[in-house]
């Protein structure tokens, strides 16, 4: 399983799997692997890496963890890597002056609610896509006008694919 985590102000994507009570990490090119032991006070493990013995305390923090290892807490922030391409989209979209609404899994356009030149409101559905049997309907997070329909109805489409792209009404 991948996670996107952050720690410490850095970004990096973690495999993570576990087997019994084995865990193999692997993060920028390094695998690390450890036996876990959950300990009877809670969120707290003993991990055995390389022949030597760490308790780590995992609390949950709001959106984030805390992980206390040796005396030191640090806040962790985990989450799905297709939020990081989502983000990463977002970020683009605004500094450009244009907004992407894409697809945020692999899934099948079931409506387009908008055409170019249609001015769209913040918050206004612009398509549905269906995934893992649910329908998720995806709004303008900016006010503008439909620049361009990406994709037609019953296509199927990858998670991060553009869908609707809207000039945004600072440009």
């Amino acid at each position: 399983m991948k996670f996107w985590v952050t720690l410490e102000g850095r970004d990096t994507e973690v495999e993570f799997r576990t087997e019994g009570k084995r865990v193999w990490l692997e993060m920028a090119g390094k695998t690390l692997e450890a036996d876990f032991e959950r300990l009877p006070d809670g969120e707290v493990y003993s991990l055995l890496v390389a022949g030597r013995s760490s308790e780590v305390g995992v609390e949950t923090a709001g959106p984030s963890l805390e992980i206390t290892l040796q005396g030191s807490t640090v806040p962790v922030e985990v989450r799905d890597p297709l939020e990081k391409i989502l983000q990463s989209v977002r970020r683009t979209s605004v500094a450009s002056g244009e907004e992407t609404i894409a697809a945020p899994m692999p899934g099948l356009v079931v409506e387009i609610k908008v055409k170019p030149g249609d001015v769209v409101a913040a918050g206004q559905p612009v398509a549905v896509v269906a995934a893992m049997k649910m329908q998720n309907e995806l709004s303008a997070r900016h006010p503008g006008v439909v620049g361009q329909v990406l994709v037609q109805e019953r296509a199927s489409v990858s998670a991060g694919q553009a869908l609707v792209r809207i000039r945004t009404e600072s440009s």
